[in-house]
């Protein structure tokens, strides 16, 4: 007792102790009981290892947040202002994610970020932001002016170090643990997610490579567009009220020609997790999702059968998809946003360029990353395009609004790029072409302060269309996921089940209605969610 008298004498100790104790307590009133709700979760559904290790998760991260400001407060004026730099970044970013959905930061999320164009954060800029987000840096700033040393003493240098290398450490056997156990404050939370970032990163990705050999040519074309941000409930070939994609509509009615799965499941609300379970097979619910890290993609695959490859991506100009460095081996060709105009004509040039190189022959396998329909979505088309109006002045305001600007991107969007694919459908003889997008959309309905990223099944909801001539039946009463996507191009490859690298979900011309199983997805934090199939 007398020893812990003492040392609640010293004001380091004694102030890292409160305002460690004051920032759980703020962020659980700011952020309606996250941790609360997240050790519910954890005690009632998880096993009693899980269980332990989400424990001890929480008490490094309370430990971290108080030897953070404990070592602040024993550094001189200058380091404390390195101290509070590190704790702004940590708290603005946090939050900011939390107000935009409803969680923090994810390796997935700073692989997002450095991919999206500047024009799209600024456009999204306004989510992000909340007055009361000030509060812990001014209370932090003005702990340090009360209690904080205002001279050297001692060795400064090597006690911000050791912050340092604690850092280092908590992140780094955090990458070895299950990242849905773990949660901890802004602070903690955000240096494991950084460190873990950068981690996975320096960490080589040893895909497993692909033996099998066609003995002849390919015969066909096989192109795979994965949109962004397209809800499959908001296409009115899926019979959406307002005519969203006339071109589509009509296509359908053309027989042996149009297959339509509806509304489909996204592998994930996040488009970097979400892409990389597309070009992986790697199956929420049954694989662990760092399978995606050593699974061959379809680019391994096509190229080992004989296919010319080419990327296609409207958005950014560097690998952002579950790809990296190390894949542009397998890519033939790759067309970055740049050289496809990167602005909202992006995707038709790049339909205009696809069936540039389909016309040219066969045994082209093309993958495009579509620009899509990103908020603001009345940045996704000219003004002239809109049809639907009026355009909210504020969204999560007039959430009864949001759908008029998110249509009217679609309509233009989505209907004229496949205008434009399909204005000539004699390519089709020798092309089959697969579409779906990473991720729906929230369009702030129930409440919701977030565009995606999170856990609603409106963010799951993407389309599942096939578009060919002389394909082998399927049925479209199966209820179909992004995990289709993989086996079904294999089975377009005709690579034999025998030679493919894992048990892969079912392909979508064996899939069948009586197939019936749970359908799961992830969120940004990487977390699975059971779909509610009605």
């Amino acid at each position: 007792m007398l020893n812990f008298k003492k040392a609640l004498s010293n004001r380091a100790f004694a102030g890292g102790l409160f305002f460690a104790a004051f920032l759980y307590i703020l962020e659980e009133w700011l952020f309606h009981s996250p941790q609360g709700n997240f050790f519910k979760i954890v005690m009632v559904f998880r096993p009693a290892d899980e269980v332990r290790v989400a424990v001890l998760s929480a008490l490094g991260s309370f430990v971290f947040t108080f030897l953070f400001v404990s070592a602040a407060l024993n550094s001189s004026r200058v380091f404390q202002a390195i101290y509070s730099i590190l704790f702004a970044v940590s708290c603005l970013v946090q939050y900011g994610f939390w107000r935009a959905v409803q969680r923090f930061m994810s390796p997935a999320d700073l692989q997002i970020a450095a991919a999206t164009p500047f024009d799209t954060w600024k456009g999204a800029g306004a989510l992000y932001f909340d007055w009361r987000f000030i509060l812990p840096v001014a209370g932090f700033v003005l702990l340090l002016v009360l209690l904080g040393e205002t001279r050297m003493r001692g060795n400064h240098a090597a006690k911000f170090g050791g912050v340092a290398l604690f850092v280092l450490a908590l992140g780094f056997a955090h990458t070895f643990t299950n990242k849905s156990l773990s949660l901890g404050a802004s602070l903690p939370s955000f240096y494991q997610t950084i460190t873990r970032f950068v981690i996975d990163n320096m960490l080589p990705m040893n895909r497993e490579e692909i033996r099998y050999r066609h003995s002849a040519a390919p015969e066909n074309n096989i192109v795979l567009v994965i949109d962004e941000s397209i809800r499959g409930d908001h296409l009115s070939v899926n019979g959406y009220a307002r005519e969203t994609t006339p071109f589509l509509d009509a296509l359908s009615r053309t027989e042996d020609l149009f297959y339509n799965w509806g509304l489909t499941v996204a592998g994930a609300t996040c488009s970097h997790p979400s892409n990389a379970l597309i070009l992986t097979g790697v199956r929420p619910g049954l694989d662990d999702f760092e399978m995606t890290r050593t699974l061959p993609t379809l680019f391994q695959y096509a190229q080992a059968l004989g296919y010319e490859t080419h990327y296609l991506d409207a958005q950014t100009n560097t690998f952002w998809i579950g790809l990296t460095d190390a894949d542009v081996e397998y890519i033939d060709s790759w067309y970055k946003a740049n050289d496809l105009g990167n602005d909202i004509q992006s995707d038709f040039r790049a339909a205009d360029l696809i069936v540039q190189i389909v016309s040219g022959g066969r045994g082209n396998f093309i993958v495009l990353n579509k620009r899509g329909v990103h908020f603001l979505y009345e940045g996704s088309y000219p003004p002239e395009a809109g049809i639907w109006g009026p355009v909210p002045g504020e969204y999560t305001s007039q959430p009864a609004l949001v759908t008029n600007p998110y249509d009217n991107g679609v309509r233009y969007n989505v209907n004229t790029f496949f205008e434009r694919l399909l204005q000539d459908l004699e390519i089709l003889e020798h092309t089959t072409i697969l579409y779906t997008s990473d991720h729906g959309q929230t369009l702030f309905e129930d409440g919701a302060s977030w565009l995606h990223c999170n856990y609603t099944p409106q963010e799951a909801t993407v389309p599942m269309i096939l578009i060919g001539m002389d394909l082998p039946p399927v049925d479209t009463g199966y209820r179909a996921s992004h995990s289709n996507i993989l086996p079904t191009v294999l089975d377009l490859m005709n690579v034999p089940a025998d030679q493919r690298a894992h048990p892969y979900a079912p392909s979508l011309f064996s899939a069948s209605k009586n197939m019936v199983a749970e359908r799961f997805f992830l969120n940004g934090s990487l977390r699975l969610i059971v779909f509610p199939d009605q």
